[in-house]
């Protein structure tokens, strides 16, 4: 999906009714790993993104432009607790915080592949080391605590 080629939705679509709002969560024994990671990231960006959205309509003095951000506003929101709704009740903030770690870890090796400042890549391997060692300490801790292995959260 080339999201350049898609079309905008109606106004009148952007808000979805409380039925489609609950989707069912994941199964977090089940779940391939990666679709969590996904679903965190997707979920803290459309939060940074409600989050600015929130503050952006302070700037301008035009209501009709206000009216217009407040209902796109509304959906990003909805969409936000879609996202935020897909994680199950049963998984513990132990194991969510792994995802997160593991998500870290993902993220950094990929930017410090990438970039071409030597300065800028070393921050970005001490990074990666912190982020390993942040999901190391965790995973010991959840098997510790609960004697569930992270090796079956993060795959």
């Amino acid at each position: 999906m080339n999201p350049f080629n898609e079309k905008p939705a109606k106004q009148a679509e952007l808000i979805i009714d409380w039925e489609k709002m609950w989707a069912k969560p994941y199964d977090k024994r089940a779940v391939d790993p990666y679709t969590r990671t996904r679903i965190i990231l997707m979920n803290g960006t459309e939060f940074e993104n409600v989050w600015f959205s929130h503050q952006f309509p302070r700037a301008p003095g035009d209501n009709e432009l206000r009216r217009q951000l407040a209902l796109l506003r509304r959906s990003e929101q909805q969409q936000q607790k879609l996202l935020a709704h897909l994680k199950p009740a049963d998984e513990s903030a132990l194991e969510h915080t792994i995802g997160y770690e593991q998500l870290a870890v993902d993220l950094t090796a990929h930017l410090a592949k990438r970039v071409n400042d030597i300065d800028v890549k070393s921050a970005l391997d001490f990074a990666l080391l912190e982020d390993f060692d942040h999901l190391y300490r965790y995973a010991d801790y959840l098997d510790m605590h609960s004697g569930v292995h992270a090796q079956d959260l993060v795959g």
